[in-house]
């Protein structure tokens, strides 16, 4: 028998019987240095809320801190003001689900027929080297079968199944658009970039039970698998010339931009800075209609804080300007 609840089930009073995916775990001390109380989410495909399990005892933090899903009961005793809920839990036990895919978000589109478009753009590539080298990766359907379900993110922009193929063609189609303003870009190399620039989250996440940074994401990350899956496949490839082969390292190794944001080299050709602005634009587009979404039952006209944005964002924007084509339609 299958998960029966999911978290959008839930609503003020409903109580929690089920299985869940438990987030953020982190165990408070009271004042008086005896009293545990553990905080932490229980999500699943569908969302994730805020929950509490108050007076933990000491003997049961290690076991606790370690449990990734578990049959959690108890009540949603809280709405915040935001629309948000808030859960008391009763009862944690470990449990192992029956089906993963019910914990892992999927994307809206249909994986199958972005493939198809991505290969699409793959076979508008004239440049014999550069479509041997997207060719290498993507007639191997292991990598396809990884690449069409890999996340973009674990947060922020696409993180869910199929996100890393959503963003990839965003980027793509974003790239298309600069080639068509600036005639010096060299067109094939663009997308040959756009296509290519985070494969290396195939590898930084795992994605069959959660939704994860694995262990070589975590050290080494996608900047630096990417580069060296991009190596592993020019070495392959007979006779790629050495000059583009730097140039397609170089844009790997740059397309974050800033140092700070994980680049070791900053773009120095004109693909590479074009690539890195259309990777931030769709990131931070993605990104902030993430935000938007996820506020939408949130009454007030500002999102609380964004860690990333480093503000909050205005949210009545669609409710002004729906108003004001309504009244451009009276007139």
């Amino acid at each position: 028998m299958g998960k029966k609840q999911m978290i959008t089930d839930l609503s003020l009073n409903s109580r929690i019987n089920d299985v869940f995916l438990l987030k953020n775990k982190e165990f408070k001390v009271r004042r008086d240095k005896k009293t545990i109380d553990m905080f932490f989410k229980i999500a699943d495909k569908t969302g994730e809320i805020e929950a509490i399990n108050w007076d933990v005892s000491i003997d049961k933090v290690e076991e606790l801190s370690t449990i990734q899903f578990a049959h959690i009961q108890g009540f949603i005793t809280k709405q915040k003001d935001d629309g948000s809920l808030q859960a008391t839990i009763s009862s944690i036990i470990k449990a192992a689900p029956l089906d993963y895919s019910d914990y892992l978000p999927q994307s809206k589109e249909n994986l199958d027929e972005l493939i198809k478009k991505l290969w699409l753009k793959i076979k508008s590539i004239e440049n014999s080297y550069l479509k041997a080298l997207l060719k290498a990766f993507f007639d191997d359907p292991q990598f396809v079968e990884k690449f069409k379900r890999a996340p973009a993110a674990t947060k922020v922009h696409q993180p869910y199944i199929g996100g890393l193929l959503e963003h990839t063609l965003s980027v793509v189609t974003i790239c298309e658009a600069i080639c068509n303003i600036y005639k010096e870009i060299d067109r094939d190399f663009l997308i040959t970039m756009a296509i290519l620039h985070d494969i290396g989250k195939v590898r930084e996440y795992a994605y069959d039970q959660v939704i994860e940074h694995t262990d070589e994401g975590k050290l080494l990350g996608h900047i630096a698998l990417g580069l060296e899956m991009i190596d592993q496949k020019i070495k392959n490839l007979k006779d790629f010339p050495q000059d583009l082969e730097l140039m397609v390292k170089h844009t790997i190794l740059s397309h974050h931009g800033h140092f700070e944001f994980g680049s070791p080299k900053l773009p120095s050709i004109l693909a590479a800075i074009a690539l890195h602005y259309a990777d931030e634009m769709e990131a931070k587009i993605s990104g902030f209609i993430n935000i938007k979404e996820e506020s939408k039952d949130f009454k007030e006209k500002w999102s609380k804080w964004i860690w990333w944005l480093e503000r909050p964002i205005y949210l009545d924007e669609e409710i002004i300007l729906k108003n004001k084509i309504s009244e451009t339609e009276e007139d």
